[in-house]
């Protein structure tokens, strides 16, 4: 699964930028169960680390395809999870049709 993401992402002109910071910000911290989150950026990728109230693995779930539904672009978006024990890590990338995108690696614990 790695190579499809990296396959994607060679496709994609990353963007990193205030409004998609904004998005992505505001997006969480409207979520349901979301206790504490810290959007840090790095070479125009996006690390998200979203601490909920209560962690299960069905709550991190919900809360990642809130966060997929409220910040995907329309034209084209992929993802891969891992489970590592007590966190859930979400390889996610989307964009536009004109391949303008932004990149997240969240973790959800």
């Amino acid at each position: 699964m790695y190579r499809v993401i990296n396959e994607y992402l060679g496709k994609v002109n990353l963007q990193a930028d205030a409004g998609i910071y904004s998005r992505i910000t505001d997006t969480v911290k409207d979520i349901s169960g979301v206790n504490t989150c810290t959007v840090t950026v790095n070479f125009k990728r996006y690390v998200v680390d979203i601490r909920l109230k209560k962690y299960t693995v069905d709550s991190a779930t919900d809360v990642f395809r809130e966060f997929e539904r409220l910040v995907s672009y329309p034209y084209s978006s992929v993802y891969v999870r891992y489970n590592e024990g007590g966190c859930i890590r979400y390889r996610y990338a989307t964009c536009k049709e004109n391949k303008e995108g932004f990149y997240c690696d969240i973790v959800i614990s």
